[in-house]
């Protein structure tokens, strides 16, 4: 996840599941990327896909126009970085064709996405469990957000690098889970600093500094601590600044084998998941006290996909009712499209008119096309059941 940890570079300094519901909750880095209700614009470009969320949805925050860019902007813009990675970074657009050969490659414009956090703003981000998909085949999408998509065209591609190619090279390779967070980082921003170097970036700014010191001396400390000790000649791979990425690579598979063989990644892997396991139960527990609907959701939608918990939809439909009855429109449409799709259950056209007839009367204009689309298949004793169960709700919530 590549983020800007500097309040003064806000300026120009990124989802999330589209079909079954929306958000996933990364609670260990405290980051809810938002959710996308409307229907995203997709194209195709060097055969990878490419999407974009209309701004103005409708069970999220809005975003500031100001703050994002127009649907087709986006896809432009992030069309001109693809091309500019194919066309300056042999080593990156080799890594994105290999991506590719093994799975679909997804990229996707979010206005909505991160929330805001007080000293850091998320640019972008990889999701690998963002679509449910089937089979041996692996999605790598990378989300670009608000701050992102405003980048100069060269840094956007060279963030884009570090999501897709850093990160999504360690998903292809079954890494994700068992490496430590601060070695998939380090190997990200190698990715990412390779590709400042062949598109030519100028090295003397501020922010190209901070982002090699911030390298060095943070992500890639215990990498650089580990050539140190093995072959300190090795040292001069780092070349006053101007790394040879080719060559650290190769050494960095060494230093991975290294932490595997003594257990160190190991151990900080299951560390950080017990503690994350932790961090969810009690985000569950205050949802659930504070009786705040948004929070209600995301927990559904952790146990709907298995994030972070064991899949279970039962508790997932739970959650989600818990966070219906408060008026929230997001869950009362993945209500909806359970039981349209018949998730956990047989599908029912009545319950799942019902649920989007509700998310509708709370403003989702997804939900009402979808209670239009069902109201066909119902007959008209079957709709005036259903209109008199929603009144019926709206009275007994009030909401």
């Amino acid at each position: 996840m590549r983020e800007v940890r500097d309040t003064a570079a806000v300026g120009v300094r990124a989802r999330v599941f589209l079909w079954i519901g929306l958000s996933l909750l990364l609670i260990a880095a405290d980051i809810v990327p938002a959710a996308a209700m409307a229907a995203p614009i997709v194209i195709e470009h060097r055969g990878i896909r490419i999407e974009a969320v209309p701004n103005g949805i409708a069970s999220t925050p809005a975003v500031d126009p100001a703050h994002s860019v127009a649907p087709e902007e986006a896809l432009a813009r992030i069309s001109n970085a693809l091309d500019r990675i194919y066309g300056g970074s042999t080593l990156s657009a080799s890594k994105i064709e290999l991506l590719k050969r093994n799975g679909r490659v997804v990229l996707i414009y979010d206005p909505a996405f991160p929330r805001e956090r007080m000293a850091s703003v998320t640019i972008a981000a990889f999701f690998p469990d963002y679509y449910q998909h089937q089979g041996d085949m692996k999605d790598f999408v990378v989300v670009v957000g608000r701050y992102g998509i405003k980048w100069p065209r060269d840094k956007l591609a060279a963030v884009i690098v570090h999501e897709l190619v850093g990160h999504g090279l360690q998903h292809l390779r079954g890494r994700t889970g068992r490496d430590r967070k601060i070695d998939r980082e380090c190997e990200a921003r190698l990715y990412e600093e390779a590709a400042y170097q062949d598109l030519q970036l100028p090295r003397a700014t501020p922010d190209m500094i901070r982002f090699r010191e911030d390298m060095v001396r943070n992500w890639c400390a215990d990498f650089r601590l580990f050539m140190r000790r093995q072959d300190p000649q090795s040292m001069a791979l780092w070349n006053f600044g101007t790394p040879n990425v080719p060559e650290l690579l190769s050494v960095f598979e060494a230093y991975l084998g290294h932490l595997r063989a003594t257990g160190e990644a190991g151990r900080a892997v299951t560390a950080s998941a017990d503690k994350r396991q932790r961090a969810f139960v009690e985000f569950a527990r205050k949802a659930e006290r504070d009786k705040e609907p948004a929070n209600l959701y995301v927990v559904a939608q952790k146990y709907l996909h298995g994030i972070g918990v064991d899949k279970d939809v039962k508790r997932a439909r739970d959650w989600f009712q818990k966070s219906a009855e408060y008026g929230y429109p997001a869950a009362q449409q993945a209500l909806g499209e359970m039981a349209e799709k018949g998730v956990g259950s047989p599908r029912n056209d009545r319950d799942a008119f019902f649920w989007y007839k509700l998310a509708a009367r709370h403003g989702s204009e997804v939900a009402a096309g979808r209670a239009g689309r069902l109201e066909q298949r119902l007959s008209p004793r079957q709709r005036s059941d259903v209109l008199g169960r929603v009144a019926r709700w709206m009275a007994t919530y009030r909401r």
